[in-house]
């Protein structure tokens, strides 16, 4: 996503912080077995002026593989305690890092009857996104407004969501406009003003016309 289109920010959790602990760790692995890739060095690479060859990057299969592995200490405790949000909420982490947005969504799942906050129903949605499930992101992120109507990142996604996944331009712009008016402080505010005067630029092009409409 460009910085433009990025989910708004809050300060970082405990939760965030154990996982970019989790991640750098996950880094690591990832960085051992491109270096493992790729410790025979092959003629042409060596070869004075000659490039070296690009490593491969690890498939879907590997990093689902890294993520089940760095994730069973924290499985096993949750045997012992499976109503525990903060082991969920670590678990559900960790996957998004690992882009495994199903099981992502499992664990947030698995959190949201424990606590249903507005922050635990949008990571939900999020999840749900990424995972391919845009009409029932929608429906974890109205749940999200019911729980707090003035909840910032869920009104962006809210906003995201009704412009690309139902064209609604208006809607769009009525979420982001209802965020700058309750969240004025926000450290993106200024970002989101850019988003609604984007969208009211499409609101004037004609039907059937090209536009490039921000990502999620």
């Amino acid at each position: 996503m460009s910085d433009e289109t990025q989910t708004v920010k809050k300060g970082l959790s405990s939760a965030q912080v154990y996982i970019m602990a989790v991640v750098c760790l996950l880094i690591g692995i990832i960085t051992g077995y491109l270096v493992r890739g790729s410790n025979a060095p092959s003629t042409a690479a060596t070869t004075a002026g000659a490039l070296p060859s690009n490593p491969a990057k690890p498939s879907d299969a590997d990093m689902k593989r890294m993520a089940d592995k760095q994730v069973e200490p924290l499985l096993a405790q949750l045997k012992n305690d499976p109503k525990n949000v903060e082991l969920l909420n670590q678990i559900a982490h960790f996957y998004m890092m690992a882009k495994q947005f199903n099981d992502a969504a499992i664990y947030y799942g698995k959190i949201v009857p424990l606590k249903p906050s507005a922050e635990n129903l949008t990571n939900l949605a999020n999840a749900e996104y990424y995972a391919g499930e845009g009409d029932k992101a929608m429906e974890a992120l109205k749940r999200a407004l019911v729980v707090d109507p003035n909840y910032p990142d869920a009104l962006y996604n809210m906003g995201m969501l009704k412009w690309q996944l139902k064209g609604d331009t208006e809607g769009a712009i009525a979420c982001w406009e209802k965020l700058v008016k309750t969240n004025p402080d926000h450290p993106q505010v200024e970002q989101v003003k850019k988003m609604i005067a984007r969208a009211k630029e499409h609101a004037k092009v004609a039907p059937g016309t090209k536009t490039d409409k921000p990502a999620m």
